[in-house]
């Protein structure tokens, strides 16, 4: 069963609008890793190589046959990779840019083989082996991560399927209903937790409430590096400090963290003499949210973004002592701009990230030093639900994201309220969504050379009724600036290595800012709201355009990289997969580029 839709091979079978709710969590997990990896394929190698086409192949043994139903919209679609390696699958519509709803399992077929459906795993190889580079060994590193990847989607599966929690109950649902991650990425639930974590225990998906580790340590080894901020304020805000002994102070770790950390022979040493007391599990009850290291604090003033030296996904997910710098430094930054000039921002709702909060020994060595800050560092980010009801707020990429079904969760979002998604009304809450993304995005980098990374688990909804009333956009440590203008917001003194951390030339900032917003973000949203209406994503993609030339015509600075996207339609698509492939660093990933949809359809009707 894949989707809405029963295939049997060599049989016409019609499509059923209504959904199924019988999909075993297994195949569920399979279907939704698939997805991901194909979606690598076609974004990152067949739509920028020219592989794709729209068409069926001349060999259909053992394919679906064509599907006819007055309403519904198949697509075939067929890949033919350089080294003459084949796959096939329905979709439901045609994409530029490579979102896709697919109806059918997906094949794949050999040189002189025969066509054969492939479950998520033999998908993963033939995708490795298709794409290295000729002479190159299939990286082994990454089909352990991908099948790590697999096995964790199908415990979550399992879990949503027993216990049917509602994603948009309130805001740290959403948070942790994120069920299968990214929606283009090899191993979206790739977690390299070390043997004795439970990885349920930590998970999101799983609902867990955890106590944060607690660590008393000397006052004087604190750094406290605050954006007009008491530091007072911001040490209660990492840790509750009643009781805490003269001249000590107390910091909160993950509890996965702590325990990496207080394994070290370093911090045994200072264990045996003393110098820090550890406290165990005593601290905030949290709840972890989808980045896992990022712990939502129900009626706490403050998330607290810490350490952990895990790999998830692409990275370690570490702050790093420039990142734990460059935060608060943003922060100050755009606090400084939404006071004395909003109106340049384009709207932008700040979340402010007022403190980075570190510690270490005062005689550590300059490497000991940094060891030590990273590992217990963390930022404070405002709960932006304080005051306000936390239903109110939802994380787009779940919003986006699908159900078990692998069917939209935005009609079920909308099914909350008294809202009839007719095609007008998903237009109309598109558009206010549109305005409140995308012109915050762009006056920033074109006034002050600001580059947000505004992909959809960096954006968070504020509605009413369901309605879009706000988007926030999150994450600082992740802003750069531009050398050409953005770094003229440093200070003269800033340390070297902080400043390298921040600044990007203007093309990589545009790329990045490009790809965020038009194929993570604007194209799982569109795709999410125009389930079984093509049409409807056409009109999505029109405004978008319509509202660039608007923002174009508004902005009082050249817009070079916006007009000609306007008008040539090439958007830049990060390469999760090739950076991947490569081993390499998550930061060393480069960018293909994809059509917009509004140039093909423009194509198309000419």
């Amino acid at each position: 069963m894949v989707g809405n839709t029963i295939f049997k091979e060599e049989e016409t079978i019609a499509l059923h609008p209504q959904k199924t709710n019988a999909k075993l969590p297994e195949t569920a997990a399979q279907q939704a890793s698939s997805h991901a990896l194909f979606n690598c394929l076609i974004k990152e190698f067949a739509l920028p190589q020219g592989l794709v086409q729209y068409c069926w192949p001349n060999d259909r043994d053992r394919l679906p046959v064509e599907i006819t139903h007055a309403s519904s919209h198949v697509v075939p679609l067929h890949v033919t990779m350089p080294d003459a390696a084949e796959f096939f699958v329905l979709v439901d519509r045609q994409s530029s840019i490579g979102t896709h709803y697919y109806l059918s399992h997906i094949y794949g077929k050999l040189p002189a083989g025969r066509w054969k459906q492939l479950d998520a795993e033999l998908l993963a190889a033939r995708l490795l082996s298709s794409c290295a580079q000729p002479g190159t060994p299939v990286n082994g590193e990454l089909l352990k991560q991908i099948q790590a990847s697999i096995t964790l989607s199908e415990d979550i599966a399992a879990h949503i399927d027993a216990t049917q929690p509602d994603p948009f109950a309130d805001y740290a649902a959403s948070e942790q209903n994120l069920w299968f991650g990214h929606p283009s990425h090899p191993a979206p639930k790739a977690r390299l937790w070390p043997a004795s974590a439970a990885i349920k225990k930590y998970s999101p998906e799983f609902a867990p409430a955890i106590q944060m580790h607690v660590l008393e340590v000397p006052v004087s080894g604190l750094k406290i590096t605050t954006d007009h901020a008491r530091p007072q304020d911001m040490l209660a805000g990492v840790a509750d400090q009643t009781g805490c002994r003269a001249g000590y102070a107390r910091i909160s770790l993950h509890p996965v963290q702590a325990k990496q950390f207080l394994a070290d022979p370093r911090t045994q040493a200072l264990l045996a003499n003393g110098n820090i007391t550890d406290l165990g599990e005593t601290g905030f009850t949290a709840q972890p949210t989808a980045s896992i290291r990022t712990m939502y604090v129900d009626g706490h003033d403050y998330f607290i973004k810490g350490s952990l030296n895990v790999r998830i996904t692409n990275c370690v997910r570490k702050n790093a002592w420039y990142e734990l710098e460059s935060a608060v430094l943003i922060n100050a930054i755009l606090g400084e701009l939404a006071q004395t000039d909003m109106a340049s921002t384009g709207g932008l709702n700040l979340i402010e990230e007022p403190a980075s909060i570190s510690w270490h020994p005062d005689d550590a060595n300059e490497e000991d030093a940094i060891w030590f800050t990273e590992q217990t560092g963390a930022i404070l980010r405002r709960n932006f639900c304080q005051g306000q009801k936390r239903d109110r707020h939802i994380v787009a990429a779940t919003l986006f994201a699908r159900d078990l079904d692998m069917q939209s969760n935005f009609d079920r979002f909308l099914g909350r309220f008294d809202f009839k998604p007719s095609d007008g009304a998903k237009l109309a809450w598109f558009e206010t969504y549109l305005e409140a993304l995308v012109k915050p995005v762009l006056y920033l980098f074109y006034n002050h050379g600001i580059v947000l990374e505004p992909h959809l688990q960096n954006t968070v909804i504020a509605h009413e009724g369901g309605h879009p009333v706000q988007v926030l956009l999150r994450d600082y440590e992740g802003v750069k600036l531009t050398s050409d203008k953005g770094v003229n917001f440093l200070p003269a003194d800033i340390h070297p290595k902080i400043r390298q951390s921040m600044e990007y030339d203007r093309k990589a900032g545009w790329a990045r800012i490009s790809y965020c917003l038009f194929v993570n973000n604007l194209g799982e949203a569109i795709l999410a709201m125009s389930e079984n209406a093509p049409a409807l994503a056409q009109a999505m993609w029109h405004v978008t355009r319509q509202k660039l030339k608007q923002i174009s015509r508004e902005l009082q600075v050249p817009t070079p990289e916006l007009d000609q996207l306007i008008e040539d339609g090439m958007v830049a698509c990060k390469t999760n997969f090739k950076v991947r492939l490569a081993a390499e660093a998550d930061r060393k990933a480069g960018y293909v580029t994809l059509v917009a949809p509004w140039s093909c359809e423009e194509t198309q009707n000419a």
